[in-house]
C-alpha cells in the first residue's frame, strides 16, 4: 500500500470514529457557542461599535474550541491504545502526522462553520463571506498543524488537558493576531488586496509549523 493510501486510510479511520461518537465536534461546537453567546451579551453591555470586536471574539472562540478538539484527538489514540498500535504499523510518522492534522483540520472546519452563521446574527456582522473563508482557511491549517504537533507531545503526561493549552495558545498568538487583524480589515471592506500583508504572515506561520511539525511529529510520539 502506498503512503498515501495508508494516511487516507488513517484519515477515514478519524472520520468514522467522529461520525459514531460525535466528541469532537459536539464539545467544539457547544463551546464555541457559549463563547460567542457571551461575549455578544457582553460586548452589548459595553461597547459602542460591536463590529470593532467582533473579529477577535471571532477567532478566540475558533482558538479555545480548537484547543478542546486537538486535545481529545491524540489523547482518545493514546486511551484506546491505537497509538502504540500506530507505532508498530509499516506506516511513516510523517504519514501519521498528515493524517491526523488533516482530520483535525476538517473538524475544525466543520465547527466554524456551523458557528459562522449564529456568529453573524448574533453580532449583526456577515461573516459568511468567500474572501474571509480564505482567512479561515489559512488560520485554520495553522492551528491544526501546531496544535496536532503539541497534542502529541502533551498526550505522553498526565496533565494534558492543562498543558495543551499552556503550550499552544503562545505559540499561536502570531496566527491569531494576523487572522483577526486581516478579518477586521475584510470586514471593514478593505478587501485581500488592503490585508495582503496578514495573510503574507498567515501563510508563513503555515508553511514553517507545517513543515517544523512534519519533521519533528516522529520524535514527538516515541516514548
Amino acid at each position: 500500500m502506498s503512503s498515501w493510501r495508508k494516511t487516507w486510510a488513517l484519515i477515514a479511520k478519524d472520520i468514522a470514529i467522529e461520525r459514531r461518537t460525535r466528541e469532537s465536534l459536539n464539545v467544539m461546537f457547544v463551546f464555541s457557542v457559549m463563547v460567542v453567546v457571551i461575549l455578544n451579551f457582553a460586548f452589548e453591555l459595553r461597547v459602542e461599535n460591536i463590529r470593532q470586536v467582533a473579529p477577535g471574539a471571532l477567532w478566540v472562540a475558533f482558538a479555545f474550541a480548537g484547543v478542546l478538539g486537538l486535545n481529545r484527538s491524540l489523547a482518545r489514540e493514546r486511551e484506546d491504545g491505537c497509538l502504540e498500535g500506530l507505532m508498530l504499523a509499516p506506516i511513516d510518522r510523517s504519514a501519521i502526522f498528515v493524517a491526523k492534522a488533516a482530520a483535525n483540520l476538517l473538524f475544525i472546519l466543520g465547527a466554524e462553520a456551523i458557528v459562522l452563521p449564529l456568529f453573524t446574527v448574533l453580532f449583526g456582522v456577515n461573516v459568511l463571506r468567500a474572501d474571509l473563508a480564505v482567512v479561515l482557511l489559512l488560520g485554520t491549517v495553522g492551528l491544526a498543524a501546531v496544535g496536532t504537533l503539541l497534542a502529541a507531545m502533551a498526550a505522553h503526561t498526565r496533565a494534558r488537558d492543562v498543558l495543551l493549552p499552556i503550550l499552544l495558545l503562545p505559540v499561536s498568538v502570531p496566527l491569531l493576531i494576523a487572522a483577526a487583524k486581516a478579518t477586521g480589515g475584510l470586514l471593514d471592506g478593505v478587501g485581500l488586496a488592503g490585508v495582503a500583508g496578514w495573510l503574507q504572515l498567515l501563510s508563513a506561520f503555515d508553511v514553517l509549523f507545517v513543515a517544523a511539525s512534519y519533521v519533528l511529529f516522529g520524535y514527538v510520539v516515541e516514548e
